[in-house]
């Protein structure tokens, strides 16, 4: 099962990403240590960086597995990120936003709309993902979503960022 590569709403595109989003990319967000602080990976440090990392998406899609979604403005800015990770009946997600674009709604009607996608789908009955207990910004997303916070997965994730030690995340979830 593969989403569709390109999903509306009524402000935002989501799409496949492309090579050529390497400029806007590094500029928006993945460079910014604020906006990476609780992200699983470093800032990147050059564009070649994020040229890997779109290529790296852009293979995932071959599969049947993994899909990242640029975010968009209906003018065609990027501005964040969004990731679907298919494991069966259930989905994960993760994603990322650039500091000039949060606080407007904008990934709360991105996950709705990632959500509203799954759904339809006849085998997926459960969307989650998990964010640092500290990441009160993701925890609001996930919350008007609908997505209901599980419980507390103890030492469960490294921020590198932050700490090279695991650190307690909660897990959120919404099921069909």
């Amino acid at each position: 099962m593969k989403p569709l590569e390109k999903i509306e709403t009524e402000r935002l595109i989501l799409r496949k990403p492309r090579i050529d989003d390497a400029p806007a990319v590094f500029a928006g967000w993945v460079q910014d240590p604020e906006v990476t602080h609780f992200l699983t990976w470093r800032p990147h440090e050059n564009i070649g960086q994020t040229e890997s990392m779109l290529a790296r998406a852009i293979s995932a899609w071959e599969g049947d597995v993994r899909f990242l979604f640029m975010i968009a403005l209906k003018n065609d800015d990027l501005i964040g990120k969004i990731e679907l990770r298919i494991e069966g009946h259930r989905m994960e997600l993760g994603y990322v936003m650039s500091r000039a674009y949060q606080g407007r709604g904008y990934m709360t009607e991105t996950v709705r709309a990632i959500i509203d996608w799954a759904f339809q789908q006849s085998n997926i009955y459960r969307v989650y993902a998990t964010t640092g207990v500290d990441n009160i910004a993701s925890q609001r997303v996930m919350e008007k979503v609908g997505m209901l916070r599980e419980g507390l997965l103890r030492k469960y994730i490294i921020h590198p960022n932050i700490s090279d030690e695991p650190r307690d995340s909660y897990i959120y979830a919404i099921v069909k």
